[in-house]
């Protein structure tokens, strides 16, 4: 490997000939070996990166939402190296992830996996194999079943107060916070306690710098469909992601070291953290218990907050929504206590709030690839073993053969309607579905309308000085999540008589 480095590094166009022939002569292999094949239809490919150059240019979700556009919901992509099935309806989606979900439930490996998940060894990534089935099992029923979720109750509460005092202590002071900021802190430092108990050590820091460094090297990587470029790692992403991997492992070394030194056999099943659970658990290596973690922390952070500054953002360029659910939660709650967990299901309006939001802003727009184990024909077509498959999440929950006024924000169309977003209805699906659905959705859909209700009882939300609801933009940034690309810096002050904050530690002598 270091002799193929030094000639390529070292510049002999000889040699780089000779590797862009073989790719030609690899991808000829491929079009005669699935010739008279019935692949699905898809727009004209360029010579060596095929259709690559649509995830480049613009908003990857939204290219392949215009693609699908023109050539139907089932959509075939030649990504370098990499085959790949876009699929963009709830009928194509419902034969991927139910009719067919034993095919299609596995994952594609490649750099990222390779790097920062040691081949797949957590959860997220793994192939569809024993050790998916025996992770998935122990992950819903020790460590996301409504028992345990409940458990954290408390701490769920906590988090959600420090987070509003903070942003009451800069509304008193006239300063604006960045409402995404001020969500990402607060999830990772929940999901951190939540897992080890870390909230405020230094080696907390050290984890939020680590997830912050890999959330935003994102999930494309050039060479993983170029694989001829991976030894000169031409965009760097190589070395970055080794070197985020390696500094997670000797983090979570440590704390497992520490964790083993101390003796928690006192502890109750409800002082339990996940990583107490996992360590019990004789049937993970240490790697994999890393990992199982490593997911959480990933998966379960930037989705639950970013969901939060969308429908926020929603209810800004939508005055009279905002009104409606304060109304709701006045009504409901009243204005001498605050919103407690018990209280969600109670709330039908923020309920269709959390899910108008969750159909129109998918976070993950993408989600996470499957992969076909064997070949098989979905709509007619046939799909080679090996495939990619990716479900534009985005472009489902717009379309408009589904969704009357796609584009608007109507949370009113969730009420009286029999769809939701936990994975039997395949017209919105921000969690998945199948054997793949995300083993997190439950607390998720405690956290976020928990604490879109406080933000909305307990808070006055304002724009900066001259704004109105007209200037809040949707423009999006894509990354491992699709957030907003402009900050939302908001002013937030305290809505609700003084008492009742004072009551739940909210106010402070001299604020």
């Amino acid at each position: 490997m270091e002799d193929l480095i030094a000639v390529l590094t070292g510049g002999s166009v000889q040699f780089l000939a000779a590797l862009v022939f073989l790719y030609v002569l690899l991808k000829i292999f491929n079009r005669v070996r699935y010739t008279g094949r019935k692949r699905p239809p898809g727009p004209p490919s360029l010579p060596l990166i095929g259709h690559f150059h649509h995830l480049l240019f613009g908003m990857p979700h939204h290219s392949l939402a215009k693609i699908a556009e023109k050539y139907g919901s089932i959509v075939w992509l030649e990504l370098g190296a990499v085959n790949a099935v876009v699929v963009t309806s709830s009928d194509m989606a419902r034969e991927v992830l139910k009719t067919q979900d034993h095919i299609f439930a596995s994952r594609p490996s490649g750099i990222v996996v390779e790097k920062v998940f040691k081949k797949a060894q957590g959860l997220v990534w793994s192939p569809f194999n024993d050790h998916f089935r025996l992770a998935r099992k122990i992950i819903l029923t020790e460590l996301f079943s409504e028992k345990r979720i409940d458990s954290f109750k408390d701490l769920r509460r906590q988090m959600t107060f420090r987070t509003l005092r903070t942003a009451f202590e800069d509304g008193h002071a006239k300063r604006y916070i960045n409402l995404a900021d001020l969500m990402h802190n607060q999830f990772i430092s929940l999901t951190t306690r939540m897992l080890f108990q870390l909230d405020g050590h230094a080696q907390n820091k050290d984890l939020l710098e680590i997830v912050d460094d890999f959330t935003s090297a994102g999930w494309f990587v050039i060479e993983e469909f170029f694989p001829l470029l991976k030894p000169l790692d031409l965009s760097g992403q190589v070395r970055r992601l080794k070197n985020i991997g390696e500094r997670y492992f000797e983090l979570m070394d440590s704390i497992i070291d520490n964790r083993l030194k101390e003796n928690s056999n006192s502890k109750s099943n409800t002082e339990e953290d996940f990583l107490d659970v996992l360590l019990a658990t004789s049937k993970f290596s240490r790697v994999q218990v890393q990992l199982l973690l490593l997911d959480i922390i990933i998966v379960g952070t930037d989705t639950s907050s970013d969901t939060i500054v969308w429908a926020i953002t929603e209810l800004l360029r939508h005055p009279n929504i905002m009104e409606r659910l304060q109304s709701e939660l006045d009504d409901a709650i009243g204005k001498e206590r605050l919103v407690e967990e018990a209280d969600l299901n109670n709330l039908e309006y923020l309920q269709a709030v959390v899910k108008e939001t969750l159909r129109l802003h998918p976070v993950a727009a993408l989600g996470v690839p499957h992969y076909s184990t064997e070949a098989t024909k979905v709509a007619g077509y046939d799909i080679p073993a090996n495939t990619r498959v990716m479900l534009n999440l985005y472009a489902i929950g717009r379309d408009p053969k589904v969704w009357e006024n796609p584009l608007k924000f109507d949370p009113s169309r969730f009420l009286n309607s029999s769809i939701d977003v936990k994975g039997q209805h395949y017209e919105v699906l921000p969690f998945g579905s199948g054997r793949r659905k995300c083993p997190g959705m439950y607390l998720a859909l405690v956290s976020v309308p928990y604490n879109l209700a406080q933000l909305v009882h307990a808070c006055t939300i304002s724009l900066p000085k001259g704004l109105t609801h007209l200037d809040v933009d949707v423009e999006e940034k894509f990354g491992m999540t699709v957030v907003r690309r402009n900050p939302l810096n908001l002013l937030l002050k305290r809505r609700l008589p003084l008492d009742v904050y004072r009551r739940a530690g909210l106010q402070s002598s001299d604020v």
